[in-house]
C-alpha cells in the first residue's frame, strides 16, 4: 500500500503544480461532458491525466470524467480527479481529489487530499492517518471532542430533511465537496447527504468513515462520531415514514 500511497501524493503534487502554475479563466474552461454527467473543466481533466498516469499501473481506472479504463486487473481504481470543482471555479477554498483502491469490489485503501489548504487523509486497512502535503509528517486521525456544527452536504439538493434540521435549531454547514467532508467527518459532529450518490464521491470517504456510526439507505445518508448525535439525527430522518 506505501507504493500506491505515493504514487497518489506524486499525482496530487503535479495537480497543486499545475493548479498554481495556471490562470483561473484557462483552468475553469469548460469542455466535454463527463462519464458522471457533468461538464468537465481543463483543470478535471489535466487532473485526470495526471491520476491515470500515476496510478494506471495498480489496476483498472473507473474515473468521474472518463469512465472505466480496464487494465486487466483485479484491482480498480475510483477517482473524481476534482472534488468541488465548482468551489474551485468559484475561488471557494474547499476542493480536493478523491482516489480509491478497491480489491474483488472491497475498499482497501483510499486517499482524500484537499487541494485549497494540502490535508491529506490516507487510510488502509492497518492505518488511518493525515498529514499535511507541505510536510507529509503523518499522524493518526482522532476523533475532535470539541466539535460544534456538522456538514449538511449538497443541502440544496434536500427534500425534506433540511426544514427538520431548521426546526430543531440543529447547526450545520454546507460546503460543497462530498468527499472531502466525508475525511472530515471524524472532526464534525455529523455528515448528512439526502440524494443520489455517485460511487466516485463517496467510495473513498465511506471507507474513512468504517469506525462511525452510519444510515446509508434510499438516498441518505448519516454519519457521526458521537452516539447520541447520530440517534438524533437519524430519528429525524424516519419521522414521518
Amino acid at each position: 500500500m506505501k507504493l500506491f500511497l505515493n504514487a497518489a501524493i506524486e499525482a496530487n503534487t503535479e495537480i497543486l503544480e499545475f493548479i498554481t502554475s495556471n490562470k483561473h479563466e484557462y483552468l475553469c474552461e469548460e469542455l466535454s461532458l463527463g462519464a458522471g454527467g457533468d461538464i468537465s473543466r481543463k483543470v478535471d481533466l489535466i487532473a485526470e491525466e495526471i491520476f491515470v498516469k500515476n496510478l494506471e499501473k495498480f489496476g483498472n481506472i473507473y474515473s468521474e470524467e472518463c469512465g472505466f479504463l480496464p487494465k486487466d486487473s483485479e484491482f480498480d481504481i475510483i477517482i473524481d480527479p476534482i472534488d468541488g470543482s465548482d468551489n474551485f471555479a468559484s475561488n471557494i477554498p474547499y476542493f480536493g481529489t478523491s482516489v480509491a483502491l478497491k480489491y474483488k469490489d472491497k475498499c482497501v485503501a483510499g486517499v482524500i487530499v484537499n487541494l485549497a489548504n494540502g490535508d491529506i487523509f490516507y487510510k488502509d486497512e492497518d492505518l488511518f492517518q493525515k498529514a499535511n502535503m507541505r510536510s507529509l509528517v503523518f499522524e493518526d486521525v482522532k476523533k475532535n471532542t470539541m466539535s460544534r456544527v456538522g456538514i449538511f452536504e449538497r443541502v440544496y439538493r434536500s427534500k425534506t430533511i433540511f426544514d427538520r434540521f431548521r426546526k430543531e435549531n440543529i447547526k450545520f454547514r454546507s460546503p460543497g465537496a462530498f468527499a472531502l467532508s466525508l475525511a472530515y467527518a471524524h472532526d464534525v459532529n455529523f455528515v448528512v447527504y439526502e440524494g443520489d450518490m455517485r460511487v466516485y464521491d463517496v467510495e473513498a470517504g465511506l471507507y474513512m468513515c468504517n469506525d462511525l456510526y452510519k444510515i446509508i439507505e434510499d438516498g441518505l445518508l448519516v454519519i457521526s462520531k458521537d452516539k447520541e448525535i447520530f440517534d438524533r439525527i437519524s430519528q429525524l430522518f424516519r419521522k414521518g415514514e
